[in-house]
């Protein structure tokens, strides 16, 4: 199984919608996976700790006001032929008795969601922060898999991130250097949009490009050099340009970039 699939489900059992099937296979999973098996821990406590927040009471106030509200809304409906006229009027229970019961359970759902809104935000901040973080390690640790269709995912995985941090990045650009697999370094020239402002990027995929023996690779570098506006690249890419077995389209691009960052 794999990790990302094994979060859906860790997910799916915190909600309580997990099959039978899946949870022996998650179970599985856990016992093998560390990592999962942690997260599974730490963050199903949180998820928990949610549900047995404590439900505070309406102050006397509070419900003096609601009171005062709900005799003004009774004494001021309108006549039964009227009232017929009208779904919505309909819906509203004509048992004194029942009309309290309504408008108690709505003054507790008003108080429940105002007094506990500040602290479930920090809770649901909190955890989205431990599944952003988990995104990331599980980025890192595909993108280091000896199998380039892993890495391929492991590169894949970081769109969903919201931000790049700097042990992505470095993983990226190492990938764009090194990974043997043409489709990994499209894919990680491709992740590293959200950082072409990044002056380190910029430099390390400008040294990259000379050492590159894919002209799909060499062409999306030069394309990502000149989208980001970096002069400092003109060099590099002229020298480029000046080599005899050039591929053709590549020459081409680098004719562009020099013409676009010349200006």
């Amino acid at each position: 199984m794999m990790c990302s699939h094994a979060k859906e489900l860790i997910a799916a059992s915190w909600l309580g919608t997990l099959a039978t099937d899946d949870a022996a296979s998650l179970e599985e999973h856990l016992v093998l996976c560390s990592e999962c098996n942690n997260e599974m821990t730490s963050l199903g406590g949180l998820w928990h700790s949610l549900a047995d927040m404590p439900a505070p009471e309406p102050s006397p106030a509070l419900d003096a006001r609601w009171q005062s509200t709900l005799e003004s809304l009774i004494s001021a409906q309108q006549p039964a032929a009227i009232r017929k006229t009208s779904w919505l009027a309909n819906l509203w229970p004509r048992n004194p008795v029942w009309q309290g019961a309504l408008a108690l359970a709505c003054l507790i759902a008003g108080v429940l969601i105002g007094t506990n809104m500040p602290r479930q935000s920090k809770e649901i901040a909190r955890l989205h922060d431990e599944i952003t973080n988990t995104r990331e390690m599980v980025a890192l640790s595909l993108m280091q898999r000896e199998s380039a269709t892993e890495r391929l995912k492991g590169v894949s995985y970081t769109d969903r991130l919201p931000t790049i941090q700097p042990d992505v990045v470095t993983a990226l650009i190492d990938a764009v250097a090194h990974d043997p697999s043409v489709n990994v370094r499209l894919a990680a020239i491709d992740a590293l949009s959200k950082a072409s402002g990044n002056s380190g990027v910029l430099q390390s995929l400008t040294q990259s490009l000379p050492r590159q023996d894919s002209p799909m690779v060499q062409a999306a570098l030069i394309d990502y050099l000149v989208d980001a506006r970096d002069k400092k690249a003109v060099t590099t890419i002229r020298q480029l340009a000046s080599q005899p077995d050039l591929n053709p389209a590549v020459l081409e691009r680098t004719h562009f970039a020099l013409q676009q960052l010349s200006r």
